[in-house]
């Protein structure tokens, strides 16, 4: 008979109880970290960590597994006490530990303790399943500053990668007059082939393109994790013209150079945990299944 895997899962946002409901279908999953309203519908939900962490094959962390590198990130524990991080790993021997976006300290004191550990946020089918909730929150955010319709409005999109692709995809499937910023000239054809205008992002002499947008420009989306929208670039744009970034930190956007300029920002991060926790629960969820499959299958 096929041996149950027994799960447990601390801390998290609102995600993380869609993750244990999800994983409870296949695993023996065990919660911890919620305070108890949040925690009614999971069946086996303990009130202290170490009675969760006992005898689990596999501990997984939040996402992120810490917002302060010390404590795992619980902003639904209400009055239950912080688990740190390093107490935490005296009680792992044995078992596999999964979180996501692990910092450089996480990884080594765990590797320091012979902890076997994954960070799922890494998994590439995570971030394709992640693309499409990250879209349509960037939409959202857009709907909800604009004083306009998104249908007949110019905008741009920054980068043509998992996000950018479908956001422009789902923009044009709204009647806006979209226009791709890509580096790479395969990117600009694909965006073109979906009937979107696709503009390089640096011209001959590596000045960027984005400094001379049209002034009817509403709303510029940027997926690329590198500083491309700097004061000097922002300085020939529209005032009114809404930025939104999608890139991981530090972001794309020089935010205090646009406060001073005038011009509206909006950092989107963490969009499908804030805007479908249940959608972005389950899109986690299907990739721990898979990541805990491989590695106690194999």
């Amino acid at each position: 008979m096929e041996k149950t895997l027994r799960i447990t899962l601390l801390g998290g946002d609102q995600r993380q109880l869609y993750v244990a409901e999800h994983l409870a279908r296949r695993y023996e999953a065990r919660l911890w970290g919620h305070e108890r309203g949040a925690r009614e519908a999971i069946a086996c939900a303990y009130l202290n960590w170490e009675d969760a962490v006992e005898g689990a094959d596999a501990v997984i962390l939040p996402l992120p597994a810490s917002s302060d590198g010390v404590r795992v990130f619980m902003p639904l524990g209400g009055s239950i006490a912080p688990l740190r991080l390093d107490v935490l790993l005296t009680r792992l021997a044995g078992k596999l530990l999964l979180g996501g976006r692990m910092d450089a300290s996480l990884r080594e004191r765990a590797d320091g303790a012979g902890i076997m550990w994954i960070d799922y946020f890494e998994s590439e089918l995570l971030q394709l399943r992640n693309a499409v909730p990250t879209a349509e929150g960037a939409i959202a955010i857009a709907m909800a500053e604009l004083p306009v319709t998104l249908d007949g409005c110019e905008v741009g999109v920054i980068g043509y990668g998992r996000i950018g692709s479908v956001l422009a995809d789902k923009l044009t499937a709204l009647g806006t007059r979209v226009t791709v910023y890509a580096r790479r000239a395969e990117q600009r054809v694909l965006a073109q082939m979906h009937h979107q205008r696709a503009m390089p992002l640096l011209e001959g002499d590596g000045s960027c393109t984005l400094s001379r947008i049209s002034k009817d420009c509403r709303v510029i989306w940027n997926t690329v994790p590198a500083r491309i929208l700097t004061r000097s670039v922002m300085e020939g744009m529209p005032r009114d013209c809404l930025l939104i970034d999608l890139a991981s930190p530090p972001g794309g956007i020089d935010f205090a150079a646009a406060a001073e300029l005038g011009i509206r920002t909006v950092w989107g991060s963490a969009l499908p945990g804030r805007c479908v926790p249940e959608s972005a629960g389950r899109i986690l969820g299907e990739t721990l299944e898979e990541i805990l499959s491989h590695h106690f299958d194999a």
